[in-house]
Order: C-alpha cells, then structure tokens, then sequence
C-alpha cells in the first residue's frame, strides 16, 4: 500500500456571500514536491493559500496536513501545525518599523522561545547567507531594493525551518534578472530544508524555473495538473489561453460574465 500525500485537499468549497470563490478543489502532494500554481487575478488562488496554512475554515472539503485535518484541530494543534509551515507574502510584508535582523528574529522570538539571543543571532545570519545577503542585518526595510526586500521575507519564511514553505506572487513587480534571482534562491532554500513548495505566480518564466508540477487555477478550481515540461505542452484551451497570453479564449470570456 502507498503512503498518503504528504498535502491532501479534497473537494474544497469556500464562499463569501454570493461569490463562490473555490469550487471543489482536489490536490495531492508528496514530501518535498515543488508545486506552482497559475491563474489570472481572483481565480481563488489566494485564498486557497490561507486554507493551506488553516487561516481559512472551509465550507465544504478537506486539507490534511501529513495526516492532520485542519477542521478536526484544537487551538494547540493549530499552533503547532501551523509552525511547520514558512509564508512568503507579495512584496516581503516587512515591518517598516524593525531592522532585516528583527524581521527575521520575529518568528525565533515568539514561537523557539527556548532559544538564546546568540543562537538567534546565528539562526539570522544562516538565513540572510541562505538568501544571498549576508551583511544587512542592521538595515532598515526602507533602505532595501523591492528584489532585496522579497529575500528579507524568504529568510523569515525559513527562521524555523520549515517542513512546508508558501509563496504568494513572489516575483511581482521585478524585472526578469531578479525573478530568476528570486527563483534560483527560491529552489536552493528547497534543497536546504528539503520542504515542499507551493508557489502562486503569474510569471511563466518563473514556474519554468521552479516547479517540478504545475497546476491551473480557473474559476476556482485546479482544472488542469501535469509534470512542468506536460502542462507546458498541453493543448488545454485554459491553459493555453494563459500560457501563450491570448486575448480570447474562455479565460476572456469568464472574466466578461463576472
């Protein structure tokens, strides 16, 4: 008998109000997969993301983590599930107010309290030396590039070196040198911590980069799942309608009746 996925999601239903944003979405993942998922803008990708780390309670559906269900968890199972995971949110999502160096210690100090100030420090600098950017711990967010502040928020996605890491439109917004420069680091911090990674993203480049499987969000459901190099060569009319960036097609003509 094979061992259960590692990431199970069945049949998951999410509403607010009258707009039925996920409509029966099923995904299986294994250990240290790296999955992309694409979909144009309010496909429910984002929101799917939450009901990963159990931000999000469905209405209907399951997400089991490695044998635990998000809705069968009390208060500190959750807590303790949810540390297992590593978020990187769009732009960094700094605290404008902190250096690089407590940005990243935030997590180590309230969730590895056992931890001393010198094995915080030492965890830190592992992180920025992970991301490429050793020497910035002193810096202020505002004082960092948009390409420097996504790196600052990768190193505290991995502070506690986590099983599971979550990438929500990691390149948005850069030029094509720092989208590769984020993906090549988003790959090395998979090695390291031989996690899984589920990274959302409207690049292409990008998910050719990273994804060992790519999936496609439409009309909140993954309507397509294949190998990088299969989905990049199917002849599914969604798909292609994205990938090949077309004007028309049935991604055109969903966003016309919404």
């Amino acid at each position: 008998m094979s061992e259960p996925s590692f990431v199970s999601v069945t049949d998951l239903h999410k509403s607010f109000g009258d707009n039925h944003v996920l409509r029966g979405v099923n995904l299986q993942l294994d250990r240290a997969e790296s999955l992309v998922i694409l979909g144009g803008s309010g496909a429910g990708k984002s929101v799917f993301l939450s009901h990963l780390i159990g931000l999000v309670q469905a209405d209907r559906g399951s997400v089991v983590i490695d044998g635990e269900n998000w809705a069968e968890l009390d208060r500190k199972q959750t807590y303790g599930l949810r540390k297992r995971f590593g978020m990187s949110f769009q732009e960094g999502a700094l605290f404008d107010s902190m250096t690089v160096f407590d940005n990243i210690a935030f997590p180590l100090r309230r969730q590895a309290r056992n931890m001393g100030q010198a094995e915080i420090k030492d965890r830190v600098a592992e992180c920025l030396e992970t991301v490429g950017m050793p020497g910035i711990a002193k810096l202020m967010p505002n004082e960092l590039s948009g390409g420097m502040r996504r790196r600052v928020g990768f190193a505290r996605a991995i502070a506690l070196k986590p099983e599971i890491l979550l990438f929500d439109e990691p390149t948005t917004g850069l030029d094509p040198i720092m989208t590769t420069v984020l993906g090549e680091v988003i790959i090395q911090m998979r090695e390291q911590l031989k996690a899984t990674t589920i990274t959302i993203t409207h690049d292409i480049s990008s998910a050719k980069l990273i994804a060992g499987r790519v999936a496609m969000m439409f009309k909140g459901e993954l309507v397509h799942q294949a190998d990088r190099d299969e989905f990049f060569n199917c002849d599914d009319p969604i798909v292609r309608q994205f990938v090949d960036g077309k004007s028309q097609g049935p991604a055109t003509e969903a966003l016309i009746k919404r």
